[in-house]
């Protein structure tokens, strides 16, 4: 049985979710310091647009990666969190 077709996912597959894994938890690091950022900006009144663009560009990427992965509900959501931060930095 070949273990290099989607069917069977196989070694190749698990090293591509091994690399997935470790590169979402890369930007969700980064998304939990950009956010600890802006609650901290929000309680002082005001919004960082470098914070704002690197929150978009982080969960941009989970989109892109969880997609490429078949992860569906991280695609999803990660979708409607760029959506949001889309509107909030047109609104600045």
């Amino acid at each position: 049985m070949d273990n290099s077709t989607p069917d069977n996912r196989g070694e190749f597959f698990d090293q591509f979710l091994d690399d997935y894994y470790a590169e979402c938890d890369e930007h969700l690091v980064s998304i939990r310091r950009s956010l600890v950022t802006l609650e901290d900006e929000v309680d002082a009144g005001t919004l960082d647009r470098a914070v704002l663009d690197n929150l978009f560009r982080s969960f941009h990427t989970l989109k892109g990666i969880s997609g490429m992965v078949g992860r569906a509900a991280a695609e999803h959501l990660a979708h409607h969190l760029e959506s949001y931060l889309r509107e909030l930095r047109e609104g600045i």
